[in-house]
């Protein structure tokens, strides 16, 4: 395989990719592209034709258990690599590709679990987190979208209740509706509350159009059983959707959901 890259296209491009590419040859260095090079501070000559052994350096850093894996270079900069193995009849191929960005979503997520069990989370009702702390993690998704410009939508589902309707009614119907959204929203969307009646939905790596394709849900039979006659049901709901753009804050990201999505447009 490798010899038909060679001096090619294949190579070509290899050479100016932004991952790494190391090529054994029954464990003799084959061929490294720059990019590798670079950020292990070595030269072509430095590594052309040497026998990677399970007890050498580069070895125990490229080819070692962990996946990903941490680079430093001579100048202190450090990069997440994560290794990926092609074998074939006659080469070992491997790629590195950055995963750094990924490897720091990570360690917040990581921080902000921490920081969550220092508090209450939940709502007493419901079990959805509470307004405090959907606000601080909107905050931390937003921070992460300005820094590497990620998608990011949120989503408000608001519900309006007869006025003298009972406490006990109305905690059961809360907790139907907070049941449908956990069913029907995705894994990897975060529910909360804003207020009594209103819920809001953060939608990572999400787009506006991405977005909108959940409104269908809101008209269909499992969220409208929700309004079926009966004590206890909510009268009408309303829904507000927006997209993080660049300089948008928290603040303005929640007033901006206070504007009314017509639904019937999304059908």
């Amino acid at each position: 395989m490798f010899d038909s890259l060679s001096g090619g296209w294949g190579q070509q491009a290899l050479e100016v990719a932004d991952f790494g590419a190391l090529v054994l040859n029954d464990q003799r260095t084959q061929w490294v592209n720059p990019y590798l090079l670079s950020l292990l501070d070595l030269k072509e000559g430095d590594l052309a034709g040497s026998v990677i052994s399970k007890n050498d350096r580069l070895s125990t850093l490229l080819l070692g258990t962990e996946n990903p894996f941490l680079v430093a270079s001579n100048k202190g900069k450090e990069t997440w690599l994560r290794r990926e193995h092609i074998k074939t009849p006659e080469h070992d191929i491997y790629f590195f590709h950055d995963c750094s960005d990924l490897v720091v979503i990570g360690n917040e997520c990581r921080r902000l679990q921490r920081d969550l069990s220092d508090m209450n989370p939940k709502d007493p009702v419901t079990g959805m987190m509470n307004n405090d702390v959907i606000v601080q993690i909107l905050e931390g998704h937003i921070s992460r979208s300005r820094r590497y410009d990620n998608a990011l939508s949120l989503l408000r589902i608001s519900y309006v209740f007869p006025n003298q309707i009972d406490a006990n009614l109305f905690v059961r119907c809360l907790q139907r509706i907070a049941f449908f959204l956990k069913d029907q929203l995705r894994w990897a969307d975060q529910i909360g509350m804003l207020d009594k009646n209103t819920f809001l939905v953060i939608l990572p790596e999400t787009d506006y159009q991405s977005a909108a394709s959940l409104l269908n849900k809101f008209n269909e039979e499992p969220h409208l059983a929700l309004f079926s006659k009966g004590d206890g049901r909510p009268l009408s709901f309303s829904v507000g959707l927006t997209e993080w753009s660049k300089g948008d804050t928290t603040k303005k990201m929640l007033q901006n959901i206070r504007q009314d999505v017509d639904l019937s447009m999304m059908m």
